[in-house]
């Protein structure tokens, strides 16, 4: 089957407009690449301006490990909130237990002097310029906006105020800044309901425009803009983020909070389950600077490095179906698991020293083997070796369902079982896909016999009509598996091994 023999029209399936989902790219897994993993301080030193930008020079920039804003996430970052991890607001060599400046949320005058404005430095209205230095620049590379990571604890530079001046004060500062995100993240009160939910409850007052990220308390997911899933490792993030979604996904959003899930960097899995995104994988490929590898993303697995086009698919379908508030009495949880494992054998070069695990250990996961927003779930036929996927999907609160299928880990073998997957989409006529399959059947009353079948990568500029190399019949849609494999895949950039992901449209006379 050869994409240049299928009928591609002017049709373009991805409209030209603004994700509203509040999905950004992380630092984090940057600054450690700059580092060297040298651990967490070494990661808040390099929380500077020269590593944020570069000098210009693209492939140096890159053998540095530096450029973060002016190289990375070209074609997702119009969709792409840019976000300042640990840390922004403390001076380089600060100790975060012991330095006033870690929580500030006030512009560390050494890490950015291009953007921090002279005067007395407790000066809010200087801050706040200062801040708003900062995010135009960013945007003024793309990037839909600028946030930053904020330590939940007042700063001892500050003690005198209670808690809602405090965090009013703050938000003030972000919002008149233009600053689009805070992740509240570790800090004295970060495991304190009582603060996460005024940090909340003032945002609406103080900073309407901003989305104030929650995580670790789950008790905050009904009364969160967007609710953080936290870490993962690379190995077996897949299990472990069903594990966690099936969990948060049980709760219902209380009326007037946003109520959203980020499940972190698994794209695909936010894109069909309805989820946000906190992307960090970037495509610095190899080894640290140093020379040493890099346990973040270990060549040796699911080689996320070479995988930036799954993020632009993802942000670009979430223009046409953005993140929608936890919906747990319309959510199906699996209560079968499925099971993955990994041996490890050398722990420097798998995964990173803070998880605690060493050379030979066998490290289990599981998580629910399907989920499904809003539809019953979808069923698979084993493989040839008995392997099913985890299985995912939703239809979204606009009217367009999704279906997914994510990879398995078994040993040290990283693969995706094709099978034979069914999925009904109730009356959808618009539907993303992602994930391998044998053959997808999707079960809909918007098909009928006549029905004509686009697809269209999700990164491409125009559809196919496919209707010839597929089964239409009345209710029913049978795609092959190579053909999803074949256009999902086709806008690839060159040495990017993504998985496919594409949108199959119906169109009735």
């Amino acid at each position: 089957m050869k994409i240049t023999n299928m009928k591609r029209t002017d049709i373009n399936l991805v409209p030209d407009t603004v994700n509203t989902s509040p999905d950004y790219f992380c630092t984090w897994q940057v600054q450690l690449f700059k580092c060297n993993n040298t651990g967490p301080q070494g990661q808040r030193d390099n929380m500077t301006e020269g590593n944020i930008f570069g000098t210009g020079n693209e492939a140096e920039d890159r053998k540095n490990g530096i450029g973060w804003a002016a190289h990375l996430h070209k074609d997702a970052r119009r969709d792409l909130i840019y976000l300042l991890d640990d840390s922004w607001d403390i001076p380089i060599g600060a100790l975060k237990d012991k330095d006033p400046w870690y929580a500030s949320q006030i512009l560390a005058k050494d890490k950015f002097p291009s953007f921090y404005e002279d005067g007395d430095p407790f000066d809010g209205e200087r801050n706040t310029r200062s801040m708003r230095n900062l995010s135009e620049k960013i945007k003024s590379l793309g990037w839909k906006g600028l946030g930053g990571w904020i330590c939940v604890e007042k700063s001892p530079l500050a003690k005198e105020k209670d808690d809602e001046s405090y965090w009013a004060e703050r938000l003030k500062w972000s919002q008149n800044a233009g600053w689009k995100y805070w992740k509240l993240d570790w800090g004295r009160d970060c495991n304190t309901y009582r603060v996460r939910r005024l940090i909340t409850d003032l945002r609406f007052k103080y900073a309407p425009d901003l989305i104030a990220e929650q995580a670790i308390v789950p008790e905050m997911i009904p009364y969160a803009d967007s609710y953080r899933t936290y870490d993962v490792f690379t190995l077996l993030a897949i299990p472990i983020t069903m594990e966690k979604l099936g969990f948060d996904f049980k709760f219902d959003a209380a009326p007037g909070y946003l109520g959203y899930i980020n499940c972190m960097d698994e794209v695909y899995t936010a894109a069909a389950l309805g989820c946000a995104i906190d992307v960090t994988r970037h495509n610095m490929i190899g080894n640290l600077p140093n020379g040493d590898p890099d346990p973040s993303f270990p060549a040796l697995h699911r080689q996320l490095k070479t995988k930036m086009d799954e993020v632009t698919r993802t942000v670009r379908w979430h223009r046409i179906a953005p993140a929608f508030s936890v919906n747990g009495s319309d959510t199906f949880i699996d209560e079968n698991k499925l099971t993955d494992f990994w041996d490890v054998i050398e722990q420097k070069k798998e995964i990173e020293a803070w998880w605690k695990y060493k050379d030979g250990d066998h490290i289990e996961r599981s998580g629910p083997a399907r989920i499904s927003r809003g539809l019953e779930p979808a069923v698979a036929e084993p493989d040839d070796e008995g392997f099913v996927p985890f299985l995912i999907s939703a239809l979204h609160p606009c009217g367009v369902a999704s279906v997914g299928t994510l990879a398995r880990t078994q040993g040290r073998r990283y693969f995706n079982p094709l099978c034979k997957v069914t999925q009904n989409v109730k009356n959808a006529d618009m539907i993303g896909v992602f994930g391998y399959y044998a053959s997808l059947t999707l079960e809909s009353t918007a098909i009928k016999e006549s029905s004509r079948i686009l697809m269209q990568d999700l990164i491409d500029d125009a559809a196919y009509d496919v209707t010839e190399l597929c089964e239409v019949q009345n209710g029913k849609l049978i795609i092959p598996g190579e053909l999803i494999t074949k256009i999902g895949t086709s806008c690839n950039h060159e040495g990017d091994t993504s998985e496919p992901g594409l949108i199959v449209k119906i169109e009735n006379n």
